[in-house]
């Protein structure tokens, strides 16, 4: 789940003509209230040089970055580059090429580069929303998630109604595990923009995690009117559908996505549902169509096997053709994932 949606940057204080945009996450969530206005500003070491600049520098700083503007509004990225950095070797500390080249290089998505620039640019403008907003995202893209944390924090500071700012914490937060600590920032996304399709299937991930299935099930069902359906997401839907026992939205999910694609994971999910709905035949059939897709995908043939079994088991022990298939299926099922406790009892019970 990393970053790709794009959101606009607001100017700076400062005059620019540049065009720039900051990307926001899509997949997995965000949204929390801060309850400090004060703005807490992490400082580090700085890496620009503070050798005085005089007026003469300034002048030509500002006429390069005027030269970069210009290559920028013909498509010349290289040239606005070149004249970036030619406009910070006159003044290090001219906030719109340090953030001209952090945008280029995004954009470019050469993530070393637009780290140390769009750092530059937190150096000059501490408290520039924008500045923290886009090293954060950067520094996410680098998988330097902690610092990213940190940074989308810093922003929030800034701005705590920021969508992405939200949206990307928490999906930052989601991968290190900690869906407690991204569940606040999840809800704010959502409440921020209701009608954003990747914050509610975010979100739905978000409370899934935290074993809040009820509203996991209510938010992918609201990304699924706002968003194109995934087989990810109806999946997911699906998963959180099983913890709450509610089988039949189960079969009417899986169906819907079984029309569109086709899949191992559907078939062998419809054939759990339709086992718990005592659909003995169709959950049977459900298996092994999972199996004709992906004959190695063993919660299937466990899940073929058990039907087996009771096909023996109602049949007062009389049909050895299905015990042995379940038995074998049961085997097989061993030799492709050993660590299936269960699975030994099986066969331990039926393989006398």
């Amino acid at each position: 789940m990393m970053p790709h949606a794009n959101a606009p940057l607001r100017p700076s204080n400062r005059r620019t003509r540049l065009g720039r945009n900051a990307a926001a996450l899509s997949l997995c969530a965000a949204g929390c209230l801060l309850m400090s206005c004060e703005l807490f500003v992490q400082r580090s070491p700085s890496s620009i040089p503070k050798t005085p600049v005089t007026p003469v520098d300034m002048a030509a700083a500002d006429d390069y970055v005027a030269e970069a503007e210009a290559a920028l509004n013909s498509g010349d990225k290289d040239a606005a580059l070149a004249a970036f950095a030619a406009a910070i070797e006159e003044n290090p500390r001219i906030v719109r090429a340090h953030m001209g080249m952090a945008e280029i290089y995004k954009e470019r998505q050469q993530w070393p580069e637009a780290e140390v620039a769009s750092r530059k640019w937190v150096e000059l403008e501490p408290r520039s929303y924008d500045a923290r907003y886009l090293h954060g995202f950067v520094l996410h893209q680098l998988n330097r998630l902690l610092e990213a944390i940190r940074e989308y924090r810093q922003a929030l500071i800034i701005e705590p109604n920021s969508h992405e700012a939200n949206l990307n914490i928490a999906t930052a937060y989601l991968q290190l595990s900690q869906a407690v600590e991204a569940l606040p920032f999840a809800e704010r996304a959502v409440q921020v923009q209701p009608n954003h399709g990747p914050s509610r299937a975010n979100l739905g991930v978000i409370y899934a995690a935290v074993g809040n299935h009820a509203k996991a099930v209510e938010n992918y069902q609201a990304a699924l009117e706002l968003m194109e359906p995934s087989p990810e997401l109806m999946l997911n839907l699906v998963e959180s559908l099983r913890k709450l026992q509610r089988y039949p939205e189960m079969v009417n999910t899986l169906e819907a996505l079984i029309r569109v694609q086709p899949s191992a994971d559907a078939y062998e999910r419809l054939g759990y549902a339709t086992f718990k709905l005592r659909e003995y035949e169709r959950s049977e059939s459900s298996y092994r169509s999972a199996l004709q897709l992906d004959r190695n995908y063993y919660p299937a043939m466990n899940g073929l096997a058990v039907n087996l079994l009771n096909d023996y088991i109602r049949s007062n022990r009389t049909d050895n053709e299905a015990r042995q298939e379940a038995l074998d299926l049961l085997r097989r099922s061993l030799q492709l994932n050993p660590d299936q406790t269960k699975i030994v009892e099986l066969l331990s019970r039926y393989g006398r």
